[in-house]
């Protein structure tokens, strides 16, 4: 990387010589090299995206099948219960049938007594004392015919009441079997719908999981053109910096305006004190548009203790050209600017007295006398 930089900086710094098809070979590239990236970026955030979605279709998922589990075991509660319900709907249904058994012999016995009541009732006293018996024996038997078909009745009440609780109790069995029935039906929707719900989700993670196939498959080719303009860009570069061209024209002037200060030494206008005055000062009004004196790359634009907001560029050959004081910036770090072009605007951040640019050129890290750079106007 720092390998082609440095060679776009030797190819702009050679711009001037250079026929104008090469630099339009080098700018179309480049214009396609910053397409790519920023497609690159958008693929990048397309597989984020997926991926987050992919989490969270996940996730839902997951808790659907918890759901699932959830509604399969109120099922098996509720057929348990409906067991249990036709367990004691078949007990009580085997109780009222032997109830009504026992009232039918119970109304059996009780008939037996009275008809046998009856019949010793109509036996005469004299019959009986011809025939050797004692009528109150006689009395005494019908008495207790009278007492068992007493009893009985009282059995068979008390077993009438007991079928019609049972036959209650059946019928209360019933509804809550219905009831059991109709929430299981519920329950058994309730599955089906989140089994549906689950094949949703299922198939937009197969969509998406297809869909972040294709994206880094796409990441993978936008990369590999990444890497064929940076090698194209290097080739062009590398070609112009062998043609073994010079700059000759000299630099523009960033801005017009009279110079309030010349390169040297001289008493700082702040602090009163002797100092070395690294380039020359042109006064100029707030937000007046600063030019590149020549084309380049920018290696610096930010804020600089003294100088403000400052931009550095490099033209190749080790010169490098510097702006301070400016109120913004209309280039970044890393841009490639040409010779003209604007690159930010004057005021006068930093330690300043008033609006004006400040311009320095450096040769070898070394600052020195504009003026021998800058072309006449």
């Amino acid at each position: 990387m720092k390998k082609i930089l440095l060679l776009f900086l030797i190819f702009f710094v050679l711009l001037s010589l250079f026929p104008h098809t090469v630099y339009s070979d080098l700018a179309e590239e480049q214009k396609k090299l910053e397409k790519y990236k920023i497609e690159l970026e958008k693929i990048k955030k397309a597989i984020n995206d997926t991926t987050i979605n992919e989490k969270t279709a996940q996730a839902l998922l997951d808790s659907i099948y918890d759901e699932i589990d959830k509604i399969t075991s109120n099922i098996i509660v509720i057929q348990n219960k409906i067991n249990v319900v036709n367990e004691e709907i078949t007990a009580a249904e085997n109780m009222i049938q032997q109830k009504t058994q026992d009232i039918l012999q119970n109304e059996d016995q009780i008939k037996a007594s009275i008809n046998l009541s009856y019949k010793l009732a109509a036996i005469s006293p004299i019959e009986l004392l011809l025939t050797g018996q004692d009528p109150d024996t006689m009395n005494q038997r019908i008495a207790y015919l009278s007492y068992i078909s007493l009893s009985s009745k009282t059995i068979l009440d008390k077993t009438k009441v007991e079928r019609e609780l049972l036959t209650q109790k059946k019928e209360d069995l019933i509804k809550n079997k219905e009831y059991l029935n109709q929430f299981l039906s519920e329950k058994w929707k309730q599955q089906e719908v989140l089994k549906e719900e689950t094949a949703m989700q299922n198939k937009l993670i197969a969509t998406l999981e297809t869909r972040k196939i294709i994206y880094t498959k796409k990441k993978s080719e936008i990369e590999k053109e990444i890497e064929k303009e940076k090698a194209l860009i290097e080739k062009l570069i590398r070609e112009a910096a062998e043609a073994g061209r010079v700059l000759t024209t000299g630099l523009i002037w960033p801005v017009k305006g009279p110079i309030t200060s010349y390169f040297g030494w001289r008493t700082h206008p702040i602090w009163g004190i002797r100092s070395f005055h690294e380039g020359i000062d042109i006064a100029v009004p707030t937000n007046t548009k600063v030019l590149a004196t020549a084309s380049g790359s920018v290696t610096y634009a930010g804020w600089m203790t003294g100088y403000g907001n400052v931009i550095i560029l490099y033209h190749g050959s080790n010169i490098s050209t510097l702006y301070a004081h400016l109120k913004n910036f209309a280039v970044k770090n890393g841009d490639l600017v040409a010779q003209g072009q604007i690159i930010g605007y004057a005021d006068s951040t930093g330690w300043s007295t008033g609006p004006h640019l400040h311009f320095g050129v450096y040769l070898d890290a070394k600052a020195v006398d504009p003026l021998k750079y800058l072309v006449q106007p």
